[in-house]
């Protein structure tokens, strides 16, 4: 990762400089706070100047080679499963060529039952494979792997969600990955989080049953910050996960 120089110091104290007041409103009900404090809009904008003065090209999402690998992988990954088990059983059945079209069960349950060897040396079982490779199993049986519509990011996640297994957080997470959208967001409770403390949400809904809803004000909240809601939401999600102690914290003064 590039480190700040001192030119780009410069740039973003001057950026900061620019915001607007911290009483002033960044929309309807939320004010842009100190860019100095924690969680506040202000500050995320910083946070996001200061990423994009460091970032490389916007191409650091995919995760595999082709659509179908994306989904996988994604699909390997989700439910609470550590990303180091779900790209270890990626890796397995990519050097097995089981992402293909008409796999067997046979082979992926085989794949899936065995124990993963980690890079630090530890083995492990996958959690649940007997679930997972029915998930596989179905979506790499699919007539239709072949019209896959990766020219919508709207029409792709609508797809993704016919696949067992896939809900709206996975199929986002997967159209964000492979088509860059800022019209789709990966929301879990490490946003939801901080949303309560930007102030862009004002009580912790279920996000199974209000997904839509919190994500249209989540891209509204970045459309009025004039950021990637793509962008920001990875810069959101890493370092409330790294602080997450101290948001639940926050969280329990500002009640």
């Amino acid at each position: 990762m590039k480190t700040m120089n001192e030119n780009s110091w410069q740039l973003l104290c001057n950026a900061a400089r620019q915001l607007p007041g911290e009483d002033h409103e960044l929309m309807p009900g939320v004010k842009w706070g100190d860019y100095a404090e924690l969680y506040t809009p202000a500050f995320w904008k910083i946070q996001y100047i200061s990423h994009m003065q460091r970032a490389e090209p916007r191409q650091f999402y995919k995760l595999g080679n082709t659509i179908l690998e994306e989904i996988v992988v994604c699909l390997l990954g989700g439910f609470g499963m550590p990303s180091e088990v779900g790209l270890a059983a990626f890796d397995r059945l990519k050097k097995r060529n089981l992402i293909v079209s008409g796999v067997s069960w046979d082979q992926l349950y085989k794949a899936m039952s065995q124990p993963f060897e980690l890079s630090d040396g530890k083995k492990v079982t996958y959690r649940f494979y007997n679930q997972r490779t029915k998930y596989l199993y179905k979506l790499l049986n699919k007539p239709d792997l072949e019209a896959i519509p990766v020219h919508s990011d709207l029409e792709l996640r609508n797809w993704l969600l016919t696949i067992d297994g896939i809900g709206l957080k996975t199929a986002s997470w997967i159209t964000r990955n492979w088509l860059d959208s800022d019209r789709v967001a990966i929301l879990d409770i490490h946003i939801l989080r901080a949303g309560l403390l930007a102030g862009f949400y004002e009580k912790e809904y279920d996000l199974n049953k209000y997904y839509l809803k919190l994500e249209q004000q989540y891209l509204s909240f970045c459309d009025a910050l004039e950021v990637s809601s793509g962008i920001m939401d990875a810069i959101i999600w890493e370092f409330m996960k790294k602080t997450n102690r101290l948001a639940i914290s926050a969280l329990k003064h500002t009640n």
